[in-house]
């Protein structure tokens, strides 16, 4: 199978989940549930960017991945829930910046 079709193909796999977890009573649980990690691991990471030198975006999408990897590891976690997590996580860091920029003014 060419690289097109198996990207086309986990696309669609991919998209069929999304819409699964939010549509259906049990996928918008589960979809709590995974933000309920989201949040607890958005809190570490918050705290470990902090702690940088001139932290960049670059430097917590790193952090991310790795930390989700090691919780996804530890929670047993299916690595579509671990794909959700990341991507949720890299999503909130346009409010992290702007909470370190607030943080440095003060």
């Amino acid at each position: 199978m060419g690289k097109f079709k198996r990207g086309l193909f986990l696309g669609g796999l991919l998209g069929a989940g999304l819409v699964w977890l939010n549509t259906t009573v049990k996928g918008k649980q589960m979809r709590e549930k995974i933000m309920s990690h989201v949040d607890v691991l958005y809190g570490e990471l918050k705290e470990s960017i902090k702690k940088l030198d001139g932290p960049t975006q670059e430097m917590y999408n790193a952090l991310v991945e790795r930390a989700a990897a090691e919780y996804a590891e530890k929670k047993q976690m299916a690595g579509g829930y671990k794909s959700v997590l990341i991507k949720e996580l890299k999503k909130k860091w346009d409010n992290l910046a702007g909470e370190l920029k607030k943080d440095s003014r003060d």
